[in-house]
């Protein structure tokens, strides 16, 4: 009877223990922020536009993604203060319901406001736990209001189109895809300088209208927290040969045999390899690049199905390789910013050297010798041993 009693006695004790959702927020209650732009304006003060999600316009949408019935997907909110958090608090006077960022997808911060520097407008996001650092990151070259409030041609939710632009930048690797946690890192380093994807609106002309659409192009170079300067697409995936961060890609090289044609060679993997060296107080890295792709399109009819076309063709990828790597060491040092994260190889590798190194590190970096050796393979040509249309030997 003593141990039913207990049983009892626990069966009503146990639920007590379990948590709950105690500081739960009811939909109806919270405005949820899918992105936000930060500007800074010529006064000072700080511009913040975000989408805010409008749970009655995503009903009417399709699981293809097509836009349906329900209005609009969004509402865009434009606020200003005199910090980050200050403008956060002023859109209550536009929105009635408290500002929920923990669904937050994309920050793009405008061209002018990261010239000034960007740490002291991340700073927030160090310090409330709601604000993700997983989010992704961009730089415009106009305004980040433009970027926030222009919509996308297949997502009823625009910050949800930008986020698969960002996934799906491994595809071409010549642009970086970068969260927030990746900026912070490199912001707090003594050596590292941070990079991040530029975000652009273009024209599209469709029919007889011409409207906008959101791209990625171009990487911003920052020098500590502040903007210096842009990358190209090509000097990007240098960058990236590096960084040992080229996933995929397509190389295109001239056709051996036909010069005038090209041949479109597929970035299957990729690897790389960093050795920094100390020489009598001279700074040497060798960049080491191993990469394999497949033969994916020729423009030409000659046979590159031959020994000597196919190691023609390995050679122009490694050439091409190289000269990307090359293109972004020379403007990298030029800039004086380690984006290429040198200086922690250096610490690892002469941890007692490195303090002087260390103090002294913007000087000794744009004069480091930089040695590049790739090693470029072809796997296969595909299915078809020669082009169409080749006339038979």
């Amino acid at each position: 009877m003593k141990k039913r009693i207990l049983i009892y006695i626990l069966c009503l004790l146990l639920p007590l223990l379990l948590s709950g959702c105690w500081n739960r927020r009811e939909i109806d209650a919270i405005s949820v922020v899918e992105a936000m732009g930060i500007d800074k304006l010529e006064n000072g003060q700080i511009s913040l536009t975000y989408q805010i999600l409008r749970p009655s316009g995503v009903k009417g949408s399709s699981s293809s993604g097509e836009k349906g019935g329900g209005g609009k997907s969004v509402w865009v909110v434009t606020t200003t203060g005199e910090t980050v958090f200050d403008a956060i608090r002023n859109a209550s006077t536009q929105v009635d319901r408290r500002s929920y960022f923990a669904h937050n997808k994309v920050i793009v911060i405008g061209e002018e406001s990261a010239k000034s520097g960007i740490a002291p407008l991340l700073d927030l996001v160090t310090r409330d736990p709601e604000l993700r650092e997983l989010v992704y990151v961009f730089i415009t070259k106009g305004k980040a209001r433009d970027i926030i409030e222009a919509e996308h041609p297949q997502e009823k939710i625009p910050s949800k189109g930008i986020e698969s632009l960002a996934k799906a930048t491994r595809a071409s690797s010549k642009v970086p895809q970068i969260v927030l946690i990746d900026v912070l890192k490199n912001l707090v380093s003594k050596t590292n300088d941070p990079f991040i994807p530029g975000i652009e609106l273009t024209e599209r002309r469709e029919d007889e209208t011409v409207g906008k659409i959101v791209e990625l192009h171009e990487t911003a170079i920052f020098k500590d927290d502040k903007l210096v300067g842009w990358f190209s697409p090509e000097e990007t995936r240098g960058l990236l040969w590096i960084l040992g961060e080229v996933k995929s890609g397509i190389i295109v090289v001239s056709s051996p045999g036909d010069e005038s044609r090209n041949v479109a060679l597929e970035i299957i993997r990729a690897s790389s390899k960093v050795t920094p060296e100390m020489n009598e107080g001279k700074l040497t890295v060798t960049v080491e690049v191993k990469e394999e792709g497949n033969l994916a399109e020729q423009m030409s009819q000659v046979d590159l199905n031959k020994p000597d076309a196919f190691k023609q063709l390995e050679e122009k990828q490694a050439a091409v390789i190289e000269e990307e790597i090359r293109a972004a060491i020379n403007k990298a040092q030029k800039w004086g910013v380690d984006i290429f994260k040198f200086g922690e190889k250096y610490h690892r590798k002469f941890p007692s050297k490195w303090p002087e190194l260390e103090e002294n590190w913007d000087e000794e970096f744009p004069n480091i010798e930089v040695n590049i050796v790739v090693d470029a393979k072809l796997r296969n040509m595909g299915i078809a041993s020669e082009p169409i249309g080749a006339e038979p030997e």
